[in-house]
């Protein structure tokens, strides 16, 4: 599909004029109020391998949640090519206050599109999925990885797809579908709960519909049509028909359905298909895949937890969230790139929000990370390769305190298990707040760079992120300049 122009100058423009603010005050997900910091001036960091030197920062937390099924532990091992370094400071000051649970969220820009489906390591047999580097437990679906050769999911009849091309050829009238999915029975429907899993369709007609069946009341969606003023949509629980566009003039359109709420505490949604055009309307071959990949590995920063916020919170965190609206979308917009988002409000990569002492029930990013759908299905690694990997962890884990090496030793290994699975990715690991936090984040990178890792570097969002949405998390305008960050340094790396 291609990318609004207007959305991408607004972008810009708004990039343009954000200025430091924010800090490293606590982020707190709980729902309560976090301890508020003051960060200290920090400032613009040059190419260097340890990144630039950021502001001070203050403890920092996410809330828990989500489901409790034992996932793999992601092992270790990796290889290197070539790659740049660099990271930016910025300057913090202190935090603001907090809230309490609830549901909503907002409108934003159009997107592009990506492609995916879903591998399923089963206990029911069908076909192989993607398992965890050292194991993890098998879901109950079964299912095959499909066609990774053209990286979408496309059906005949406006069904959903799996893994590459289903029911078709890649002319055929269908829809593509980009984020990690699971297969849903033997109807072709297809299950997702990871936040930000798109839906992208041409079609004919004055009107559209979708047939979903969500698990709860809590998820939400954004509508563009042909590049328009995006529209969001909260959906029933149980199977409905959702009116997604009506009185359109006849013709051929474009469509984007975005997935706005994660998988806690939205649950699963199952897209069955596209229909109800209008007369003589039907479902066209979607758009190509663009040969641009972002992955965005994260905790509820990279969810776009209460962006659409302020201090007072009024309904809770879960009320202002919206993915569309976060720094990996709008990143991913910017430089007309597919982005998938595995990400998950409270987790870390060595300890989730609220604990000290990580268990073996800790359900951390490493775990987490090879699944489908969290915590049951397995992922199929081959069916999406992209050639950037954004790891934003490390909040929720200085959310007790410093965790110390043990810290620096489960990130290296996390991104050199992330490296097993995408021999050519290159890493981009992003500081939040500087501080302590920065010190950590340059170990690990200088771990990584010790063990033969090159494609890897250090990026700071410290100058550009703010404290100033729901529970203390950055706003639209805050998201915004941490995507456009984003987007400046992969246009530098790649000529995107």
């Amino acid at each position: 599909m291609s990318i609004d122009g207007r959305s991408r100058a607004l972008a810009l423009v708004l990039a343009g004029f954000l200025t430091a603010c924010g800090g490293g005050s606590s982020i707190d997900e709980s729902g309560s109020g976090g301890r508020a910091n003051t960060g200290g001036a920090g400032g613009r960091g040059g190419p260097s391998a340890t990144g630039g030197s950021g502001a001070t920062g203050g403890s920092t937390t996410n809330g828990s949640g989500g489901a409790t099924a034992a996932g793999g532990q992601i092992g270790t091992g990796g290889t290197s090519a070539t790659g740049g370094a660099g990271a930016l400071g910025g300057a913090t000051n202190s935090g603001g206050a907090t809230g309490t649970g609830g549901e909503a969220g907002a409108g934003g820009t159009r997107a592009t599109g990506g492609a995916i489906g879903s591998g399923g390591a089963t206990s029911t047999g069908g076909g192989s999925g993607g398992a965890g580097p050292t194991g993890g437990t098998g879901g109950s679906r079964s299912g095959s990885g499909g066609s990774a050769g053209a990286m979408g999911g496309t059906v005949g009849g406006g069904g959903s797809g799996f893994g590459g091309i289903a029911g078709g050829s890649a002319s055929s009238p269908g829809v593509r579908i980009v984020g990690r999915t699971a297969p849903d029975g033997t109807d072709g429907s297809t299950e997702y709960s990871w936040p930000g899993v798109n839906i992208q369709a041409d079609f004919t007609g004055t009107q559209v519909s979708m047939a979903v069946n969500n698990a709860t009341s809590n998820n939400r969606i954004t509508v563009v049509v042909d590049g328009g003023t995006p529209k969001v949509i909260a959906l029933a629980s149980g199977q409905s028909t959702v009116s997604l566009a009506s009185g359109l003039i006849s013709g051929t359109h474009d469509i984007l359905i975005w997935r706005n709420t994660e998988a806690s505490p939205g649950g699963t949604m199952i897209f069955s298909e596209l229909t109800a055009f209008g007369s003589g309307g039907a479902l066209l071959a979607p758009a190509a895949a663009p040969d641009r990949r972002i992955e965005v590995v994260g905790d509820s920063l990279s969810v776009g937890a209460g962006v659409e916020g302020d201090s007072t919170c009024t309904g809770g965190i879960d009320a202002f969230t919206d993915n569309y609206l976060a720094y990996g979308s709008v990143a991913a917009r910017a430089v007309s790139a597919d982005v998938v988002t595995i990400a998950y409000s409270g987790i870390g990569v060595y300890r989730n929000y609220g604990e000290t002492t990580p268990t073996a029930a800790s359900l951390t990013m490493p775990k987490r990370y090879p699944y489908a759908l969290p915590d049951t299905v397995t992922w199929n690694f081959s069916l999406y390769q992209p050639q950037v990997v954004v790891i934003n962890l490390g909040t929720n884990d200085f959310g007790s305190g410093d965790p110390g090496t043990a810290y620096e030793t489960t990130y290296v290994s996390f991104v050199q298990a992330v490296r097993q699975k995408y021999a050519d990715a290159y890493f981009i690991l992003i500081d939040m707040y500087g501080g302590m936090r920065l010190t950590r984040l340059n170990n690990v990178l200088a771990s990584l760079k010790a063990s033969g890792e090159t494609q890897v570097e250090v990026l700071s969002f410290n100058s550009v992120q703010n404290n100033l949405g729901c529970n203390q998390h950055p706003n639209v305008a805050g998201q915004q300049g941490m995507g456009m960050t984003l987007a400046a340094r992969l246009q530098k790396l790649f000529g995107w």
